[in-house]
């Protein structure tokens, strides 16, 4: 007979589930979720400093939530064997990147992020994964360095961006090209 798993452990391992990987250690999980709750407190003050609206500073605390607590996930051993194990993994990461629109939705919410920046960021990191996703395995590593120092470039001093916005670009860069793509530690 088995002992009955508590509703709220049963609900938490889901949670973990989803916002990590399963099969998360103790320490992933804790590192993960400090640095999001960092990452959301840092994004809601910048965005309350610079005097953005309320709804604005909770989709900010949401994305800080999501960039920096996903850079540090997607470094984890159990995301690496999420994503990077099958013959599925080269679409599999690259859905995933697709799926993160948060500049042009931060674009069409806050007429201060301009769709020229929202869209070419979107689009190079989007190309940028294929790339990096349907490489060979020792090509993947340079090549998303290269598409990420160069997006990071662009993102820094070619585009416009409102100064207390400038994070998100670069975390969103380092989080899908560097933290995703690249296979992360095996588990042990």
């Amino acid at each position: 007979m088995t002992t009955p798993v508590p509703l709220s452990q049963g609900v938490a391992s889901r949670l973990n589930d989803l916002l990590i990987a399963p099969g998360s250690t103790r320490m992933e999980r804790w590192l993960s979720y400090l640095t999001a709750f960092v990452g959301a407190g840092v994004a809601a003050a910048i965005g309350a400093a610079a005097g953005y609206p309320s709804p604005i500073i909770v989709v900010l605390a949401v994305l800080g939530f999501d960039l920096f607590g996903g850079a540090v996930v997607n470094a984890t051993a159990a995301v690496s064997r999420r994503f990077h194990t099958g013959v599925t993994a080269a679409r599999r990461q690259v859905i995933f990147v697709a799926a993160h629109v948060h500049l042009p939705v931060l674009a069409l919410i806050l007429p201060a992020y301009p769709w020229s920046t929202a869209i070419t960021l979107y689009a190079g990191t989007l190309t940028a994964a294929v790339v990096v996703a349907t490489a060979g395995p020792t090509s993947k590593r340079p090549l998303a360095f290269a598409a990420a120092a160069g997006l990071l470039v662009v993102a820094v001093t070619l585009l416009p961006t409102p100064p207390a916005l400038a994070w998100l670009a670069p975390l969103l860069i380092l989080k899908l090209l560097l933290g995703h793509l690249l296979p992360g530690p095996r588990a042990t």
